[in-house]
């Protein structure tokens, strides 16, 4: 059993805490937020029908991200395949529950990327950002990755060197549909992506409108 009680959070999501693996520097675990879920992994505002149908509502988005990660690489089993979402290795007891391992994406000074919301508010967007998102989510389309939400911290920029890295999505990524119509189809699910791709360029090019680097 992994001890994270007496480690600090290093980020945060809706529902869930992450923590550095304490044996392993390559890894984060992702653990649901005290308060949040029940005895039986429920979420508290899961309904009856809801907890008749599935069992530990709490941990479907570890189960959506895990199912998402293995199709992928299972497609993609070259050890040097730089897949555009975060490597998910498993689940792990913790004293806080049960964890979600997964892939600790770095810059090379070791610090964890930030995130496109982060380097729109702190003005270090530049214009090569916004070439290698588009970049991104061409990748995301070619690979028919299914994301479940728009949310600007759920995607972080890695730097590999002066004026070039990569974006990666860490959070939120598989089908949460109960017809999985965008995992079937990559036509709607292109359609999809093409959308947040205008989302995302559009508010980062008017982040650069504002005053961050061109």
């Amino acid at each position: 059993m992994l001890k994270l009680s007496d480690k600090p959070v290093i980020a945060k999501g809706e529902r869930q805490h992450v923590y550095a693996h304490p044996d392993d520097p390559t890894l984060l675990v992702k653990v649901p937020q005290p308060g949040t879920f029940d005895a039986d992994g429920h979420l508290p505002d899961a309904g009856w029908l809801t907890r008749r149908l599935r069992r530990a509502t709490m941990y479907k988005g570890f189960l959506r991200e895990f199912v998402a990660y293995l199709e992928l690489k299972a497609e993609h089993q070259d050890p040097d395949a730089r897949l555009p979402i975060s490597a998910v290795h498993g689940t792990v007891q913790s004293d806080l529950g049960l964890g979600l391992v997964y892939e600790r994406i770095s810059d090379p000074d070791g610090s964890l990327p930030p995130s496109l919301k982060e380097l729109m508010d702190s003005g270090r967007l530049e214009a090569w950002h916004v070439t290698a998102l588009h970049t991104f989510f061409d990748t995301l389309i070619a690979h028919h990755v299914v994301v479940s939400n728009k949310n600007l911290k759920n995607i972080i920029f890695q730097t590999e060197g002066p004026g070039h890295g990569r974006f990666v999505w860490i959070d939120s990524f598989g089908c949460k549909q109960s017809i999985p119509l965008r995992k079937w189809s990559k036509r709607l699910n292109t359609r999809r992506l093409e959308d947040l791709r205008r989302l995302f360029v559009g508010r980062a090019e008017g982040a650069l409108g504002r005053g961050s680097k061109a």
